[in-house]
């Protein structure tokens, strides 16, 4: 099992699992992408650095994929999500037009600040490759007036867009194997179907469903991987977007692990009793091994010396932290969850996004409101439009 969830202080005898109707399987997890004209296109290319431009969905989950598999992209890969021209500046000065593909990615075409972005890019000489619509959309208009390559943004909606050519496109053009990732999306979408009315993300969204209904209404979520922490932005995404409407839904915060327990567990444990935790862990670390030099090692370190360090290592260091802070949960009956993956391997980390994506779509229908949607989103956007001119 490579990814394994344990739900901690909360009553399954009160989980609405079998109040949820039965629901068709997410237009998002039929999809499948074409992998080989991606692969194709990205070999008749030559460059040097990659530039993605995108926000939210558009975004969320390549960050994701490149964060954990960093070492294996062969390209130089920045991220755009502001037209701050202080950061845009930067790159124009570190990256040669010539060494460098823009990659802009947008479903709707008409993301204004991506489209500022692309423009900075597009006058100084760069590469404009977009990720958008078959539509009317500004980016696909520069597409045909500049007549450019592009790739096909398909019918998804960003945040469930992952394991399609919005994330996938750019992962290949950084030198991630998207082929690994796909099939463990596809492995996991199988069993999370609406068809499998018992099944982990239904039972995580239950769960959390559950927490909800008894006054938990904040979800902390410590990431105690360097590689899983670009996998953050996505989850907040995911389950704001999906679930937060009609004044229902949980607020999703968190941080990289151990470091979060240097402040923020005063306010889980000192603070108000309204927050459920969410770890996300794995022990699949490379081993590194503590090495004292013998004139340290008669140290003090609380009531160890730095000798008893030695030859420990790092890896379980790190596990000690995660289990210090679930112990004490544990003690005060604090509700809490871990999703722990064995390895973090392109496939899990495929497995894992479609567990987020079904998680997120789960809970929305387990408290009636539209997945699909994000109409506050879309008014904060029009006004921002507007303040423009």
């Amino acid at each position: 099992m490579s990814i394994q969830i344990e739900i901690d202080h909360i009553n399954e005898k009160s989980r609405s699992v079998q109040e949820l109707p039965e629901k068709d399987e997410p237009y998002f997890s039929k999809y499948y992408p074409d992998l080989e004209k991606i692969i194709e296109m990205k070999e008749q290319k030559d460059y040097e650095n990659l530039v993605v431009i995108g926000n939210g969905g558009s975004i969320t989950t390549f960050r994701a994929y490149l964060y954990a598999f960093l070492r294996e992209s062969d390209k130089n890969v920045r991220l755009v999500t502001t037209m701050d021209p202080d950061y845009l500046n930067t790159l124009g000065r570190e990256l040669e037009p010539e060494e460098t593909i823009v990659m802009p990615v947008s479903k709707s075409g008409k993301t204004t600040g991506v489209i500022e972005s692309t423009l900075y890019f597009l006058e100084r000489g760069y590469e404009i490759l977009p990720v958008t619509s078959d539509n009317n959309g500004a980016l696909k208009n520069i597409v045909e007036e500049r007549n450019l390559d592009w790739i096909r943004h398909p019918d998804v909606g960003g945040r469930f867009s992952g394991l399609t050519e919005t994330a996938l496109a750019p992962a290949a053009f950084a030198g991630i194997d998207i082929k690994q990732i796909r099939k463990g999306g596809e492995k996991m979408y199988q069993k999370l179907s609406p068809e499998n009315r018992y099944n982990p993300a239904l039972n995580l969204a239950s769960a959390l469903y559950d927490a909800e209904n008894k006054g938990y209404e904040q979800l902390f979520t410590p990431f105690y991987s360097t590689r899983l922490f670009g996998f953050y932005p996505l989850f907040v995404q995911l389950m704001h977007e999906t679930v937060c409407k009609e004044e229902k839904g949980q607020t999703v915060f968190g941080d990289m692990g151990p470091e979060v327990q240097h402040h923020t567990n005063q306010r889980i444990f000192g603070g108000r009793s309204d927050v459920i935790s969410m770890f996300f862990r794995t022990d699949a670390h490379e081993k590194e091994t503590i090495e004292v030099p013998d004139d340290l090692k008669d140290i003090e370190l609380r009531d160890k010396t730095l000798a008893d360090l030695n030859g420990e290592e790092l890896g379980d260091s790190l596990r000690s932290e995660y289990e210090g802070v679930k112990k004490a949960m544990n003690e005060q009956d604090m509700p809490n969850i871990t999703v722990n993956l064995t390895d973090v391997s392109h496939k899990t980390l495929g497995k894992l996004v479609a567990l987020m994506q079904y998680t997120a779509v789960y809970s929305a229908w387990l408290r009636d409101v539209n997945a699909f949607n994000q109409p506050d989103v879309e008014k904060s956007k029009e006004y921002g439009f507007k303040e423009r001119f």
